[in-house]
């Protein structure tokens, strides 16, 4: 049918009840488009109202030079939701459907009642992706993904994403001009989405979203990786994160029985509350010259220092101290008085962390790759030298400055 965003005709597969409540299906990059769903929609219609669209760009839709982005294609689905639902809708997204259903919550709150999301995509700084997570070759390392989504993410990746660093001009004009879309991405839908998409910054939605989350994540995916998801659950207010085992990017493909199972369970449940872990407070945990160890729980302070490969996973301290030292923080609270983050001479990843205390982090000759991570400083949130790379993704600092979101590399603050 004709629709008003994009102009042009849009597919759109409807099933189901339609007095029953809404499921909109919003699919990944690829041609596959809403045939990602083929083995779902029968058995949810018995149940629900479905609807599956291919995006405008993708599969049987028109594909056109036009900006297909995140907040357009929020104003794609609420045109479809006004049209064909009477009630706010339970909203699916996968990969790059992911991004586009947390835009439209954002944008149009009102109009979802629940959401899920699948292997979101998008999220993570640029920067991030065209250094660490993506690479042409990824034919070679997920050999168990279905031939048609592989050659269109290869195409995506080897043509596009690791091209960013080398674009001609900034962004936002490729984006925004007929001319430069068709002169730098030859007017493809899937480059035009996928290169909206990595320029998102969805630090702001993030914390505006109140509608029940569950986040459904392939354990294996090495398209979008499970920090993603962990940051997801750690910033949005009502959020659960389900894991499927021997699943990569396409879980309802990899794992179809476990997929099955688990979106059966988030259809119906409600995000589990978060509880802190429990226990006594007063442990020192310390790592000299090792490799491997993972921390969990409570600890009055952590002491890392000449180590390797070192995970911090829901750690709740007082102080941590990182010297000479490769650390992954997979979400966790730091919370006390003086400086409580401290990293010398190191590696640290952390996703979905809290740190809070008179100087929350304190760096010297580091590099630290920050998403999902809010830093709070009575006095000051970051203290960096000029030897130190930081870079945020959907990030937030609050000192007595003020409070600031940042989505990209940290420039320490002029002397007043």
């Amino acid at each position: 049918m004709a629709e008003p965003i994009f102009g042009g005709q849009a597919f759109i597969l409807e099933a189901g009840r339609g007095n029953s409540p809404t499921l909109l299906l919003v699919h990944g990059l690829g041609d596959q488009a809403s045939s990602t769903w083929a083995g779902l929609i029968e058995e949810l219609a018995v149940d629900y109202h479905v609807l599956a669209v291919d995006l405008p760009g993708f599969g049987r839709s028109d594909k056109l030079n036009r900006l297909y982005s995140p907040k357009e294609y929020a104003a794609y689905l609420r045109w479809l939701v006004d049209r064909f639902s009477a009630e706010p809708v339970v909203l699916l997204g996968h990969s790059l459907g992911g991004g586009v259903a947390l835009r439209f919550a954002a944008d149009y709150p009102r109009q979802v009642q629940r959401l899920v999301l699948i292997d979101v995509a998008g999220i993570l700084h640029r920067k991030i992706i065209t250094r660490d997570m993506l690479d042409p070759n990824l034919r070679g390392r997920l050999p168990q993904l279905p031939a048609k989504p592989l050659e269109r993410i290869d195409e995506w990746v080897g043509n596009l994403i690791t091209s960013l660093p080398r674009l001609p001009m900034d962004v936002e004009q490729i984006l925004a001009s007929e001319t430069l879309r068709a002169r730098v991405l030859a007017g493809d839908p899937g480059r035009i989405a996928g290169l909206a998409l990595v320029h998102e910054d969805f630090s702001r939605a993030l914390r505006t979203i109140e509608a029940p989350t569950f986040i459904i994540w392939g354990e294996e995916d090495q398209v979008t990786p499970l920090r993603t998801g962990l940051l997801l659950e750690a910033l949005l207010p009502r959020a659960s994160l389900l894991v499927i085992p021997g699943a990569g990017h396409v879980p309802m493909a990899q794992q179809p029985g476990l997929f099955r199972a688990a979106l059966g369970r988030v259809l119906v449940e409600n995000p589990a509350p978060r509880v802190p872990p429990t226990g006594p407070a007063d442990r020192i945990g310390t790592c000299q010259n090792e490799q491997g160890l993972t921390f969990s729980g409570r600890y009055e302070r952590l002491e890392i220092a000449d180590c390797d490969e070192v995970r911090l996973v829901g750690v709740y301290a007082n102080g941590v101290t990182i010297r000479g030292s490769r650390v992954t923080i997979e979400q966790g609270v730091i919370q006390g008085e003086g400086t409580v983050l401290r990293v010398v001479d190191s590696v640290v990843l952390a996703s979905g962390l809290w740190v809070e205390g008179d100087t929350a982090l304190a760096v010297t000759s580091s590099r630290l790759d920050l998403a999902g991570v809010e830093l709070i400083g009575r006095e000051t949130a970051v203290q960096a030298d000029e030897t130190s790379t930081l870079l945020f993704s959907v990030s937030q600092l609050t000192s007595s400055r003020g409070r600031k979101l940042i989505h990209g590399n940290f420039i320490p603050p002029k002397p007043d």
